[in-house]
Formats: structure tokens, sequence, C-alpha cells
């Protein structure tokens, strides 16, 4: 009986947890096929690929806010609770993304569009840097230490199911709509959309408990008054080490999920329609084997398989890349599923491997001030970074360079990383003599 209402607990946790990932994604998923569109109706007139350039810089925008919403949001789950946190910030994701399906265009509206949704993207920004840091770190201390690799990685798998209702709900209403229906009015429907999945989300939030971890600390009186001070005196490794894997974690998968979809269309050539299908069929391939790396990495280690990803992008980056582009009609998909296997191995182990290194009294805020700090510069910058680098060198082979420099910082990183598998979490962290 009390193992069932265990498991049950789990269940609602994790569902609980992953619903703010899918609003996150879902509107990821939205801007990343509506990036052409926003770029035309929020800024002044220009060629494609200057519209793209803006929406791409806007996209960044939202990142470099990510690490003020860590600091705000962390500091709030050291304090006062993981649980608090986690509605918060989904509120706010949500109102602010319904905002951006109201604001007027640039055309009616003039600069003053822009700055109301560049503000909009800010508030994003503020509360995503909340959200994945306290979700991951609510799943951490929740789950059983045994199987903390699994239950972490639906939180993976919701991202890829937030991104293909978005994507799917942009594609949906470009099939049934015309193109000007579209750029008037038809994609700010997919924006205004995200409000029932945050209701959802909400509620089911407001069902579960707080961490064992974070109880326990709270009934010792063993809370931290300063947590983002304290950080930088009891959690500077873990600080350091979480920067670089994340370089690799986000940079290779904002380069797969937001990037590449814009890459087949206008370096490959193909259609919005088959670079969504490709898009789609990789990530519900990925939904799968995320929490299938995430079983193993419980069994035998979260090192080897984010080593792995590491090394394996290191020698194959530019080879996949090739074949994006020169493997004819499937390179594109074979290229995204390789890409897409990359990236699993990395993200299916790390979710589990890296919030256990810091101590229980600053972890929701060393986690998600390193986590969104290093997302910021590698994965919101990623799109822009490789847009204006082949921009510049002419070379549709530039992406292939950036994964290849991120995977070499996380190699970096996790030469100082303890293993984590099969270890409970203690007040100081990870018990390394377990």
């Amino acid at each position: 009986m009390v193992k069932n209402q265990a498991n049950t607990k789990m269940k609602k946790a994790t569902i609980a947890t992953a619903m703010g990932n899918v609003v996150e994604w879902y509107e990821y998923g939205v801007y990343s096929y509506t990036a052409g569109i926003i770029g035309t109706q929020f800024f002044p007139s220009g060629s494609t690929t200057t519209a793209f350039l803006y929406a791409f810089a806007l996209f960044a925008i939202s990142f470099f806010f990510r690490p003020l919403g860590g600091i705000i949001f962390g500091s709030i789950g050291d304090r006062l609770g993981r649980k608090k946190i986690l509605t918060i910030t989904i509120v706010l994701m949500s109102l602010s993304t319904a905002a951006i399906g109201i604001i007027p265009s640039y055309e009616s509206f003039g600069m003053g569009a822009t700055i109301l949704l560049v503000v909009m993207r800010m508030v994003q920004g503020l509360a995503a840097g909340g959200e994945y840091g306290a979700a991951t770190v609510f799943m951490t201390e929740s789950a059983p230490y045994k199987k903390r690799g699994l239950f972490t990685s639906f939180l993976e798998s919701g991202v890829l199911f937030g991104y293909i209702i978005g994507a799917s709900s942009v594609a949906l209403l470009t099939s049934i709509l015309s193109a000007d229906a579209m750029n008037l009015w038809g994609w700010r429907l997919p924006f205004i959309l995200s409000l029932p999945l945050a209701l959802i989300g909400m509620y089911l939030r407001t069902k579960v408990d707080d961490t064992p971890v974070f109880s326990k600390l709270q009934k010792e009186d063993s809370l931290s008054k300063k947590p983002f001070k304290e950080m930088f005196s009891t959690a500077r490794k873990p600080l350091l080490t979480t920067f670089c894997c994340i370089a690799f974690a986000n940079g290779a998968y904002y380069t797969l999920l937001t990037y590449l979809p814009s890459y087949f269309e206008t370096e490959i050539g193909l259609s919005a329609s088959s670079s969504l299908l490709i898009t789609i069929i990789g990530m519900i391939f990925m939904i799968f084997l995320i929490p299938f790396i995430g079983v193993l990495s419980d069994h035998f280690g979260r090192k080897l398989f984010m080593f792995l990803s590491s090394i394996l992008a290191i020698i194959s980056a530019v080879p996949i890349f090739w074949l994006i582009r020169d493997g004819g009609n499937f390179g594109p998909l074979f290229g995204f599923l390789l890409l897409g296997i990359l990236v699993s191995l990395f993200v299916g182990a790390q979710p589990s491997a890296l919030p256990p290194l810091f101590p229980s009294r600053v972890r929701n805020s060393g986690y998600s001030f390193s986590y969104n700090i290093s997302t910021a510069i590698f994965g919101g910058g990623a799109p822009f970074i490789i847009t204006a680098l082949t921009s510049l060198s002419q070379s549709s082979l530039t992406p292939s360079f950036f994964l290849v420099g991120v995977a070499i910082i996380a190699v970096i990183g996790l030469l100082f990383v303890p293993e984590t598998a099969k270890k409970p979490i203690h007040q100081d962290g990870i018990d390394n003599s377990t």
C-alpha cells in the first residue's frame, strides 16, 4: 500500500513538473515556425535573411534574462520552497506568451509594437530562467535515488512534446489558411492558445507536495537566508562544471530544434512542410529514446553517456552536416536522427547528473544560475550566432563547427564531474563515499 502511494505521488509530481516544460517549449515550437512572420510583423521591412536575423536576435534576447530569472526564482526556491516557484513561473510564461498573440504589428503601431514584443520576450526569459532549474531540482530531490535518471529524463521528453504541439499547431494553421490570412492574423492563434495548457499545469502543480530534501531543511531550520551569496563560497566547482556541460547540452539542443528547421529551408531548399515533418519524426524518436537513456544511466552511470555524446559530436558533427547537405532526399532526415541520438545521450543523463552536485541549501539557486548563464550564451544565442557566422563565411557547415566547439567545452567540464548515479542526496550534495 505504501509503495503504491509513493508511486502515485511520483507520477503526479512527474506530470506536474513536466507540464512547465511542455508550456515553455510549446512557445519555442510556435516561435521557431513563425520566426519569419514575426520578423516581418514587428520590424522594418527587409530581406528574408534580415527578417530571420531580427527574429533570432529577439529569440536570443529573452535568454539573456534567464540568468536573472534563475537568481530571483532560484533564491525563492531555496528560501521558501521548490513548489512555490513552479506555480509562479508557469503563469508568467503562459501570460506573456498569450500576450504576444495580441500585440499590434509594426505597421500599425510602429516601434511601440517592437518594444512590447521585446518586453514580453523578457518576461518569458525571466519565467523560463526559474522554470527549468526549479523543475529539475524538484524532480531530482523527489525521485528515488536509484531511479533518478528515469524520472528526471521525463522533463526532457516534456520539452519535445511541447515543441511538437507548438510546431504542429503552426503547421495545421498554415495548411488550412491562405498565406495572407496566416501572415495577417493566423500566426497569432497558437500564442493565445498557450493559456489552456498553462491552466492544466498550474492546477496539477498545486496538488503536489514540496520535496523531502527541502522539507527536511525547513524542519531543521537549516534554510539559507542568502543562497545566491552562499553558493559562491560553497558551490564554486559545480557552478563551473554545470556551465561547461550545459554549453553542449543546450547548444546542441537549440541548434537541433530551433535552428535546423530554418536551415533545412534556407540552405537545403526543403519546403516548410517537409522541414516540419522531419523535425516531428526526429522529436518523436527522441521522446522515447531519452527516458531509455535515463534508465541506462541509473544502471551504468551518468558520465558514460555524457562523455560518449560529447566525443561522438566532436568526431561526427561535420560528417553529419555533410550528410544533411549532400545526402540526397533522405540526408536531412538521417542527419536529424543522428544529431537527435547525440543530444539524447547527453540530455537523458544530464538532469540527474548535475543538480545533485550542489549543496541542498543552494541547489535551486546554484543550478538555475549556472544553467541559465550557459543557456543564454550557447543555447539561446545558437541560432543567431550560427546564422550570423554562416552569413559571413558563406559555409553551410558552420553549424557543425559550433557543435564541435561546445562539445569540447563539455568534455573539459566532465573531467571534473563526479559520478552521481546510485547515490543518495545529502545536505552537502552527493555523498561520494557511498
